[in-house]
Formats: C-alpha cells, structure tokens, sequence
C-alpha cells in the first residue's frame, strides 16, 4: 500500500429495496477507493443481500466509500481485520 493510504474491511447489509440496484458500480464510480468484495450473499427472490467489502486507498477516499454507501441505505458495520 502506498505511503498515506489505508485498508478497511466493512459488511454492508442492503435493504430489499436496494437489491436490484447496481450499488457496488456505483460506488466505484463515486469514489477513487479500491473495492474489493471478500465475501458476499445475494438473494434477490427474498430480497436479502451483503457484502463484506476490503475498501482500500487514501483515508479520505475509504471515509467517503463508507459514507456514500449509508447515504444509500446501506448500513455499514466495521470488521476487525
């Protein structure tokens, strides 16, 4: 990792209404943060979705990748990593 930059790793909980919505295109396009999906469940027909996501890069990108997703409706939980 570059001098400056930062590593978080986060699980996103998406309500059933964000599902079908392209929130991790998004969100790589709103940020410079790196994301990379760790881990991640998917069920459209029950409408359940997370993600646990490594969001990498200068500590005022990750902040903002955190950010942008609650402004979603996402709900952001940090991990101990």
């Amino acid at each position: 990792m570059t001098p400056g930059a930062v590593r978080r790793v986060v699980h996103c909980t998406l309500p059933p209404e964000l599902v079908h919505k392209p929130i991790l295109h998004d969100l790589i396009r709103a940020t410079n943060a790196v994301v990379n999906v760790r881990r991640a469940n998917v069920d459209v027909e029950s409408g359940v979705a997370w993600f646990l996501l490594e969001l990498s890069g200068p500590a005022d990108q990750v902040t903002h990748a955190e950010a942008w997703l609650a402004q979603q409706g996402v709900t952001v939980e940090p991990i101990d990593a």
